[in-house]
């Protein structure tokens, strides 16, 4: 999901919609953090 949206913003910055990003943030950023957090202690 995380590469998916971040090649969505690279290539089609124009067309993204601010509300969509809001979701995604809104839905995954807990996700992300553990993610990020995992990645720190490897």
């Amino acid at each position: 999901m995380i590469i998916a949206t971040r090649n969505r913003l690279i290539h089609a910055y124009l067309g993204i919609d601010a509300d969509t990003v809001w979701s995604i943030i809104q839905t995954h950023i807990s996700e992300l953090r553990e993610r990020l957090e995992a990645l720190k202690y490897t």
